[in-house]
């Protein structure tokens, strides 16, 4: 009686070493656990020795290269049909690395913080608190910047909800909208890769 093999593929698996198992990128399940073991560890694809390489592959790739080894086995694929396997060489994180973290963070805080400022010049947020000052009767209170600081507190606890990290934590276990806006990314990139390079 043939084995019965169950494929779990995703439409895009990232790898960082050359030589790419069929573990490496999918979910290999039979009862026979060595088997499982044995199918986990076949070659599938090899990158050369670049920097980043990426080749589309379909299930009918991965089913051929099993029964190989496996000739008599039953193979059901799940998920995607075509799928992508991108290689990126790991990089050491030296003085270049660190360099362009630091570029990248001090960009980031110069244009976050220019676009506050310009919003807050737009709306004149300062004539704004020097009204809220006049209608509470507060006007006395207006030199201790209350309502500035309660703003810059305020804005600051806005951000942290609403990426849901602070020091590198998660406040919840849900994805955040940024990291939902990248997944939708990564899946329309897949795609588009998959119908140009797919036939070729």
């Amino acid at each position: 009686m043939s084995e019965k093999i169950y494929l779990k593929i995703d439409q895009q698996r990232y790898v960082k070493k050359p030589k790419v198992d069929i573990g490496d990128v999918m979910t290999v399940y039979c009862s026979d656990k060595d088997m499982i073991e044995k199918i986990g560890h076949i070659t599938l694809v090899e990158f050369t020795l670049g920097k980043y390489d990426r080749k589309v592959l379909d299930a009918l790739d991965v089913v051929g290269i099993i029964q190989k080894e496996y000739p008599d086995a039953d193979i059901e694929c799940l998920g995607e049909c075509d799928f992508v396997v991108e290689y990126k060489k790991p990089e050491k994180e030296g003085t270049v690395h660190w360099i362009k973290v630091a570029v990248i963070c001090f960009i980031t805080m110069v244009g976050s913080g220019y676009g506050i400022i310009a919003y807050n010049n737009d709306v004149s947020t300062t004539d704004i608190f020097d009204r809220v000052y006049e209608l509470l009767g507060a006007s006395a209170y207006k030199a201790t910047n209350a309502m500035e600081i309660a703003y810059a507190v305020g804005l600051f606890i806005g951000i942290v909800i609403f990426y849901d990290h602070f020091a590198g934590q998660k406040l919840s276990k849900a994805p955040t909208p940024l990291e939902v806006e990248m997944d939708k990314y990564d899946k329309d990139i897949s795609e588009s890769v998959i119908d140009r390079e797919g036939g070729k």
